[in-house]
């Protein structure tokens, strides 16, 4: 099994995020939640990372868009590019669908999730939209 960086856990939790809807609340606890269970000092390193490689805006900018519409998520375009070339997924998959796609990429991919907070935030969202639309068509 392939482990991920730091860097593609995080941002694949949000990831999650987006496909999940999210009100800035929602993305504020997340950014906590992640900080407090994976360590301040390590997940900063990844949040840097990926904000100096644009795929991801940051707490603060998130925040200052905040009230501008329609919340602010936390990946960029290029953060869920990012991440549909690591999993091999379909960009052009039907969005409702999008978090059973990942779920069963990660089953299928052997690529391990090593950061719990992640992980545990992934299966959430994943249960999430499952118990919201139980009987939906899974792909």
């Amino acid at each position: 099994m392939k482990e991920l960086l730091d860097k593609e856990q995080v941002l694949m939790a949000y990831y999650a995020q987006y496909y999940k809807g999210a009100t800035f609340d929602e993305v504020k606890a997340l950014d906590g939640r992640l900080a407090e269970g994976i360590g301040k000092e390590r997940y900063e390193k990844a949040m840097k990372e990926l904000q100096d490689e644009g795929l991801v805006i940051g707490i603060e900018e998130a925040e200052k868009r905040n009230g501008e519409g329609a919340p602010a998520p936390m990946a960029t375009n290029e953060g869920m590019l990012y991440i549909n070339d690591t999993l091999n997924l379909q960009s052009d998959a039907v969005e409702e669908h999008q978090l059973d796609y990942l779920e069963n990429n990660l089953e299928t991919s052997g690529l391990q999730l090593t950061l719990e907070p992640v992980k545990s935030y992934i299966h959430e969202a994943i249960q999430s939209e499952a118990d919201e639309e139980p009987n939906a068509n899974r792909p």
